[in-house]
């Protein structure tokens, strides 16, 4: 029975750390020593009612561990009073009658006891810890629950040496998704064939995926696998082959419109208050900016600035990329709106700027037409969701059947938003059973941002490698798919060219 430790404290329950009071007559010592164990106060109390009932406790896993740390502990203070100890190196011996020294000196020896034994515990429970990790990490699941973790943490860097931006972990976030519903859990890189790959395509088109977010999801997959080659988890050479994307053709995206300078210069002087204002206004300023709605949503007094030839400039580190850029200021509009919030531009979240821009402009298209245009369009996997259950509560109600309360209220939103749009059964659809939009309706934050773009193009002054560096485009081959100029718009431009080539030719015959 452990008669030699003791609890100090009054409380009954919870835990509490053992004592050893150690008293001898030669040499002279007195101390009180803490072992910095702690137990359960109710089992201690209850293991040393008798020492049947602690030779009982000693038998089992927990109360042997604990006999054992005690016993380590008594021959380390045994061993301290016979030979001293080495503390921060200086040797320091048990003094006679020097209570506070020796109380100290014991104190330490049992802190290296109990400090010993726990590194040892810690450093199992992460030799173990790391096992389950490497096992873990062989199926394709694992492997991707390491590497989010890794990003989310920012343990683990892009190949460019950035840490992994907020908008490109959301997309492993949403790819992790599917990648679970669609893998087999325990699954590895080596069980990985080409018919898989092809599946996991299927799979996504059955889940009513656009094919450029398909597209995107069949990207992820294949840079899992040469992450995970990387690391020597995947030897599977067929899994670094097998995910192909599918180029996307034209009629299968959603509509990509941009605003006319016509319909800017409407929309700039459209008489509007409150909220409408103020996301017209920021909406603006990504148009006249070029930006994304992470960089233009967020500009402060500090993003303007003056270049030492003095011209006005926006100065950003591009949230997506950390591309760091400087913008001239080629619209003195951007000016007005700068001066109208005197720089403390308001904060409006991306839902609420969408909502209210497709209002804005669907009162706009009243005086501008233009903006009323139909274009032919794909809808989301949640716009194609919203319509299967319209015609699925539709023919409910046909029958006499009831909807539940969530049901009714949602039912309702979708049959007024039929209306509103002549939807059948809730998008319009032309002739070809194609869904179309009027383009108030297709317009969205994103759009502040290919309109400039194209507006820019249009204006026939810059080249490509200066207009890119407005936008902060790396890639020509990305920068030119915000250039949203119509068929008929490029065969004008094409016209007035050869027109004006033909002229300055007539003239220089007529000059000589």
């Amino acid at each position: 029975m452990a008669k030699k430790f003791f609890l100090r404290t009054k409380e009954t329950k919870g835990r509490a750390s053992l004592y050893i009071e150690v008293r001898k007559r030669t040499p002279n010592i007195r101390a009180l020593v803490c072992t910095n164990i702690p137990v359960d106060i109710q089992t201690w109390t209850r293991v040393n009612k008798s020492p049947k009932v602690w030779e009982t406790f000693r038998q089992t896993k927990d109360g042997k561990a604990l006999s054992d740390k005690l016993d380590l502990i008594e021959a380390a203070i045994n061993d301290t009073i016979a030979n001293g100890i080495d503390i921060d190196g200086i040797h320091y011996d048990i003094e006679d009658g020097n209570s506070s020294l020796n109380s100290m000196v014991l104190n330490t020896a049992v802190d290296k006891i109990v400090m010993k034994d726990i590194i040892e515990m810690r450093q199992q429970e992460e030799a173990e810890r790391k096992e389950r990790k490497k096992r873990a990490m062989q199926s394709i699941v694992g492997f991707y629950e390491y590497f989010l973790e890794g990003i989310r943490n920012r343990d683990i860097l892009h190949h460019s040496g950035e840490h992994y931006e907020k908008s490109t972990i959301a997309i492993w976030v949403g790819f992790g998704k599917y990648l679970k519903e669609y893998t087999p859990t325990g699954m590895t890189f080596d069980e990985i064939t080409k018919p898989f790959a092809d599946r996991f395509y299927t799979f996504l088109e059955k889940k009513g995926m656009m094919p450029k977010t398909i597209t995107k999801n069949i990207i992820c997959f294949r840079k899992l696998c040469n992450l995970a080659a990387e690391e020597g988890i995947n030897t599977n050479a067929v899994s670094l082959k097998v995910w192909k994307e599918r180029s996307v053709k034209a009629n299968e995206k959603r509509a990509e419109l941009y605003l006319t300078d016509e319909e800017v210069d409407a929309l700039y002087e459209m008489p509007l208050a409150g909220k409408d204002a103020e996301v017209r206004d920021i909406f603006l300023l990504g148009i006249f900016s070029c930006q994304r709605f992470s960089d233009y949503g967020c500009f402060t007094r500090d993003n303007f600035k003056t270049t030492d030839r003095g011209t006005p400039i926006i100065s950003l580190f591009q949230q997506k990329t950390g591309t760091y850029i400087e913008v001239p200021i080629l619209d003195d509009r951007m000016f007005r709106i700068c001066d109208k919030y005197d720089y403390r531009f308001p904060t409006v979240d991306k839902r609420t700027m969408n909502h209210h821009l497709k209002q804005i402009l669907k009162q706009l298209s009243e005086d501008v037409p233009s903006l009323a245009e139909k274009y032919v369009t794909q809808i989301d996997m949640r716009q194609k969701q919203s319509e299967d259950n319209f015609v699925k509560w539709g023919k409910k109600v046909e029958k006499g059947m009831k909807l539940n309360d969530s049901e009714r209220s949602q039912y309702g939103k979708l049959k007024k938003y039929a209306q509103e749009h002549n939807g059948s059964p809730l998008f319009e659809r032309n002739s070809h059973g194609e869904v179309i939009m009027p383009k108030y309706d297709l317009i969205s934050t994103h759009t502040a941002r290919r309109s400039g773009i194209t507006n820019l193009y249009k204006q026939g002054i810059f080249n490509t490698r200066e207009m890119m560096a407005m936008s902060g485009h790396q890639s020509e081959k990305v920068f030119e798919n915000y250039i949203k100029v119509g068929v008929s718009e490029q065969a004008d431009r094409i016209a007035e060219k050869a027109r004006m080539a033909k002229e300055k030719i007539i003239k220089s015959k007529k000059e000589a």
